[in-house]
């Protein structure tokens, strides 16, 4: 209804008449145009900035919103910083005592190595020494034996030569006599 009256105003202010006189502003002429500003005015504080304040109020809460959500990534991607941080000092700090514990266990290991392999050639050494003895010892024997073997041999060939039958019998008589007596 208000915008028909407008209009309607709008219509008398445009046909005029001719009557007047074009010297000066007419009361009217000044009036309308406020008149209609204050209406237009009107309208759009009626409709327009409630929808308008809605909106805007709206989008200041996403921003908001939105800035508070990049705060918080942030502060968390500023925690995960630190903590990757710490880790990788913590992944130096493990790797230095690895190496150290792999460098102390590698020197462990190589001292037991040299000493078993010190205790292993005084083994094969007494070893050595044992077997070429026993060796040295069974090579007596047999030289014995074979000694005594020959010895035996070229003592009965000479006591064949040159033994009589006579001589033989007296000691075979001595012989059992020693048997007897040593009964």
């Amino acid at each position: 209804m208000k915008l028909l009256v407008g209009l309607w105003i709008t219509e008398v202010w445009a046909a005029g008449s001719g009557a007047e006189e074009a010297h000066g502003v007419s009361w009217f002429q000044l009036i309308f145009p406020l008149v209609n500003f204050l209406i237009f005015a009107y309208l759009v504080k009626r409709y327009l900035l409630p929808v308008l304040r809605n909106y805007l109020s709206e989008r200041r809460g996403r921003i908001v919103s939105a800035v508070r959500e990049a705060e918080q990534e942030r502060a968390r991607a500023e925690a995960m910083v630190q903590d990757y941080r710490g880790r990788l000092a913590g992944l130096e700090a493990e790797a230095r005592e690895l190496r150290e514990t792999l460098r102390q266990e590698g020197e462990r290991l190589r001292a037991k190595l040299v000493a078993e392999a010190g205790e292993l050639a005084a083994k094969i050494k007494a070893d050595a020494g044992f077997l070429a003895e026993q060796e040295v010892k069974a090579g007596r024997q047999q030289l014995r034996s074979e000694l005594a073997a020959l010895a035996q041999q070229q003592a009965a060939e000479l006591l064949r030569r040159h033994l009589s039958p006579q001589d033989q019998r007296r000691l075979v008589e001595e012989f059992v006599h020693g048997v007897e007596e040593a009964r």
